[in-house]
This record gives structure tokens, sequence and C-alpha cells, in this order.
């Protein structure tokens, strides 16, 4: 495998882990007994937006295209 797709496997795996990690988080947050309705909603936030920035590559929509 070359340099590149090592790369981009790390940091799949990192951000995978992050949102694992995150799902725990979320799982704790939810048996607290005050009202996690905030802090369950920021976090689905983060969640959400790494699953569009590392795995939906939305960022490539806006950008130039190269060869033309």
């Amino acid at each position: 495998m070359n340099v590149k797709k090592k790369a981009a496997f790390r940091l799949g795996m990192m951000v995978l882990i992050g949102l694992a990690v995150l799902t725990g988080l979320e799982y704790y947050v939810s048996f607290l007994p005050t009202s996690a309705t905030p802090a369950l909603f920021v976090i689905a936030l983060v969640k959400a937006w790494a699953i569009i920035k590392y795995f939906m590559h939305i960022a490539s929509l806006w950008a130039e295209e190269r060869g033309h």
C-alpha cells in the first residue's frame, strides 16, 4: 500500500474510533439525572460534521476541478 493510501486509511480509522468514543459518551450522558438534551444535541452535531467531512467528501463538491 502506498503512503497516500496508508495515510487515508489511518485517518479513516481515527475518525471511526472518534465516532465510537462519541457514541459511548452519548450513552453515558443519556443516563445523567439532569436534562442532557443540549449535550446530546451538540455531540450529535459533532458526529454529523465528522461523517460529512471525512466520509462523504462534501468539500470536494466546491473544490475546483483539476486538469481543466
